[in-house]
């Protein structure tokens, strides 16, 4: 198991990674609103803890082109996640926290009323967790790198068609409160800006730019969100 310093100084929070979560073009963007998001990106800076860590293990091949199997634990991944890992020869589970206080900005925000501002807060955090995967995935690659190896993409539990509740098995091979993250018996994460999940590491294995277009679940936000800027809608 590592825990990783994740750099404050680096964590990303550009306009273009809020605005479509925002339903938000840039063109629509007003003055109004783009103060509001200044704003609350500094006040979540200011209450965040980035946290993340990871741990390797080696691959078992199970008899199922659905599954993969880390320490005893069958993971019923589906056929994507499956098929973009078939390469590896280790997997490694990460975690990443933005930490308990752009959510609680977020939630007090909306109680008192102030519903967009608590939406750009929630997004703001969103993005937060995502740039502090970023650089869990970073460190991974380099780790990688130096034995001469590469890494896929990161992988989630409840996308993909992977369901969620597979995280049950995910947080069972890591230490309890890894990076002050805990798991609930309905397998939703405390904080709940947290992002789970798994990353192949392998001379074979392949990364994508862009993935989503493997995924069958149409309707995600992050697959809009990388499709606007792809371009390809």
């Amino acid at each position: 198991m590592e825990l990783l310093s994740i750099h404050k100084d680096k964590i990303s929070i550009p306009p273009s990674g809020i605005l479509p979560m925002l339903g938000t073009p840039q063109e629509e963007l007003d003055s109004f609103t783009e103060s509001l998001i200044m704003e609350y990106t500094d006040r979540c800076r200011s209450v965040m803890e980035p946290r993340g860590g990871y741990a390797r293990f080696e691959v078992v091949i199970p008899s199922s082109g659905e599954e993969i199997e880390i320490q005893g634990h069958r993971f019923s991944t589906g056929k994507v996640v499956r098929n973009m890992l078939r390469d590896a020869d280790e997997f490694a589970l990460f975690v990443t926290t933005a930490g308990p206080g752009p959510e609680k900005l977020a939630k007090d925000l909306i109680k008192q009323g102030m519903y967009l501002e608590g939406l750009i807060a929630d997004t703001v955090a969103s993005v937060i967790v995502e740039s502090a995967a970023n650089q869990v995935e970073e460190h991974i690659k380099d780790l990688a790198a130096s034995a001469g190896k590469k890494i896929t993409n990161r992988y989630s539990p409840g996308y993909c068609a992977w369901d969620v509740s597979e995280q049950q098995k995910l947080f069972a091979l890591l230490p309890e409160g890894f990076c002050g993250i805990t798991l609930s018996e309905t397998s939703l994460m405390s904080p709940i800006k947290s992002v789970s999940g798994i990353i192949g590491i392998g001379s074979e294995v392949v990364y994508n730019d862009y993935t989503c277009e493997i995924c069958p679940m149409k309707e995600c936000v992050f697959r809009k969100t990388v499709e606007e800027k792809s371009g390809t809608v």
